[in-house]
C-alpha cells in the first residue's frame, strides 16, 4: 500500500519550467572565484582616495587666505602662513615683550592687505608683563596707532567676551587679546578656545591671543616667542631679535628660528642672514635731512614736536 501524495506538490517538483528558471538563476549568480576577480585592488582604492583628498585640500587652500610671515621655515610648516578666520596663540615668559613685538610685526604685514581696516586690541588698562602698548612704541615698530582701537577691562573673562565679539566683526584687519590668568583653569580655557574658534569663523579677520604659557588645544597654531640677545659687534643696531618657535600647527609640523625684525622695511629675517642696516646708528636728529621734500609735510603731521624728528621708517614704503 503506497502513501498518498499531494498532486500539486509533486507537480511543482516535476515542473520543467520551474527547473529551467532555477537553473538560469543559479548560472546567473557569480561564483566566489568570479567575485574575487571583480574586486577593486586595495592599492587602486588608496590611490583614488588620495587623489580625492588632494582635490579637497587644494579647494580648501584656494578658499582660505593666509598671512605669510616671509620666513620659509614657518610658512612651509603652516602650508602658506597664518590662516585667516582663526585664532593663533602667542605665549612668552613674563616681563618679556617679545611676543607683543612679534604680533605687532604680523599686524603691520596684515595692514598691507587691508590698509584702511582698524585693529582691535583688548587688554587690561595697566598690563606691563608682556609689554605695555603705547603710541610711541607702535610708531617705532612701524604701526600707525591711529588705526588701533583699544578695549580695556580689568576682568579677563569680560576681556575675552569683547575679543569674541570683535572676531565676529567683518572689515577688521586683526584682533588681539591678552588673557592673563584665565588659562590656569584647563576646563574653562578649553571652553573659551571652542567659543573663540567658532567666533573667528564667522568674521573675516585674524585673531591673536597673548599671554603666559597655555595649552594650544583648539587653536589653529601655537607660538612661543622670547627675546634674543643682540650681537656684541653691533651695539648700535637696535632692531629687535626674537627666538620664535612654532609649537603647534594644523598639520602637526613644528619649526624654530632666531629672527630679527627691521622696522624700516617691515620684514622679518633670519638672524643668520642679518643685513647691514640702512641707518646703522639710527640718528633721529639727522633723519629730517635724509627725507625727500615730498615727505617733509608729512613729517610735520606725524610728529607735532618740531624739536624731535620722526622715525625713518614712517616714510619707507
Amino acid at each position: 500500500m503506497q502513501p498518498l501524495r499531494d498532486s500539486k506538490s509533486s507537480q511543482r517538483q516535476s515542473d520543467p519550467y520551474l527547473d529551467m528558471v532555477a537553473a538560469q538563476a543559479s548560472s546567473a549568480q557569480p561564483s566566489s572565484a568570479q567575485l574575487s576577480s571583480t574586486k577593486v585592488p586595495t592599492a587602486r582604492k588608496n590611490s583614488v582616495f588620495a587623489c580625492l583628498k588632494e582635490k579637497i585640500e587644494a579647494q580648501q587652500v584656494a578658499d582660505r587666505r593666509y598671512l605669510a610671515t616671509g620666513l620659509p621655515c614657518f610658512d612651509t610648516a603652516l602650508s602658506g602662513g597664518l590662516a585667516h578666520q582663526h585664532v593663533h596663540l602667542m605665549v612668552g615668559p613674563p616681563n618679556d615683550a617679545a611676543a607683543t613685538g612679534f604680533i605687532v610685526a604680523l599686524l603691520r604685514a596684515q595692514l598691507q592687505q587691508r590698509p584702511n581696516a582698524p585693529i582691535i586690541w583688548c587688554s587690561p588698562r595697566f598690563s606691563g608683563q608682556y609689554g605695555h602698548v603705547c603710541a610711541e612704541g607702535l610708531w617705532a615698530m612701524g604701526l600707525n596707532p591711529g588705526q588701533v582701537i583699544f578695549v580695556h577691562d580689568g576682568h579677563p573673562a569680560r576681556l575675552l567676551s569683547a575679543f569674541e565679539e570683535a572676531l565676529q566683526t567683518t572689515g577688521v584687519a586683526g584682533v588681539v587679546a591678552e588673557y592673563g590668568v584665565l588659562a590656569r583653569k584647563s576646563d574653562q580655557w578649553l571652553r573659551w578656545a571652542q567659543r573663540l574658534r567658532r567666533a573667528a569663523r564667522i568674521g573675516d579677520s585674524i585673531g591673536f591671543l597673548l599671554g603666559p604659557p597655555a595649552a594650544s588645544t583648539g587653536f589653529e597654531s601655537g607660538w612661543s616667542v622670547t627675546s634674543k640677545a643682540g650681537d656684541p659687534d653691533q651695539k648700535q643696531d637696535w632692531r629687535p631679535r626674537w627666538s620664535v618657535g612654532l609649537t603647534k600647527s594644523r598639520k602637526g609640523h613644528q619649526a624654530r628660528a632666531d629672527i630679527y625684525y627691521c622696522p624700516v622695511s617691515g620684514r622679518m629675517h633670519l638672524a643668520r642672514n642679518i643685513l647691514p642696516e640702512t641707518h646703522p646708528s639710527l640718528p633721529f636728529a639727522e633723519t629730517s635731512c635724509a627725507l625727500s621734500p615730498a615727505a617733509a609735510p608729512a613729517a610735520k603731521t606725524i610728529c607735532r614736536d618740531s624739536a624731535r624728528a620722526s622715525y625713518p621708517h614712517h616714510y619707507a614704503s
